[in-house]
Parts: C-alpha cells; structure tokens; sequence
C-alpha cells in the first residue's frame, strides 16, 4: 500500500454512515519530511514541526500550528495531545514516522481522532515501521 492510501483509506476514510473524517492527517519522517498528506493538511511555518515534535518529550504547555497556538493535554514521548478551542490534533511517533491527524469537535472528538492515529501507528510500528 502507497503511502498516500494510508491516508486515504485509514486516516481520511469515513467515520460513520454519516461521512464524517478527520480534518486533516498526514505520514511525516522523523525529520519531518511529508511522505503523504490530505489536500487540507496545514502547513508548518517556520520551525513549528520541529518544535511540535519535541514537545513530545518537553514540558511546554503549548506548541504552535500555522502559528495557532494549542494547548498540550497529553504527551509521553510517543504521543501528543494538543487542542485549540474546538480544534485538536494528535501525533503519534513511531520508530521511523510521525501520524498526525487534525480533528474538528463535534464532528470528530479526541477520543475518535485517537483510535485512528493509534491503530495506523500499531500496524506501521508491527511491519517495521
């Protein structure tokens, strides 16, 4: 499966019967190169990514998209947590990639945008990835 299917048919693939999907997700390097990514997937300003991806081991309380800042609420070194109001994302680190997913509440919640990103990061994490 190409990269771009993950994203198509995991990350962006619909919710319910309703249609509902992720704002946005993407399959970035650790290095923060995008190997696949929705149409709508924001892009990084300056050193955001960077910064993003060490506040998975920092103590910031914030990490800033698009220069939007959002509030940390979970990150263990593996995984991070962030929202904005009604707007959250979640990363997920894997031995050699990074899933990113952008939910919009109510339409998709935390919880929901964590079950995606969670299992596309177990099955990539259990092929090696």
């Amino acid at each position: 499966m190409s990269w771009e299917e993950y994203i198509s048919k995991n990350l962006m693939a619909p919710l319910n019967s309703e249609g509902v999907t992720l704002t946005s997700a993407a399959i970035l390097g650790l290095d923060g190169s995008i190997w696949a990514h929705s149409a709508s997937f924001p892009e990084f300003k300056g050193d955001e990514w960077h910064k993003a991806f060490a506040a998975l081991n920092d103590t910031s309380t914030a990490v800033y998209i698009q220069g939007d800042k959002y509030i940390k609420t979970t990150a263990d070194g593996t995984r991070l947590h962030a929202r904005k109001d009604k707007l959250g994302f979640i990363i997920r680190k894997t031995n050699m990639a990074v899933i990113m997913g952008f939910y919009t509440e109510p339409d998709v919640d935390a919880r929901v945008c964590s079950k995606v990103i969670e299992s596309l990061g177990d099955y990539l994490e259990n092929q090696g990835y």
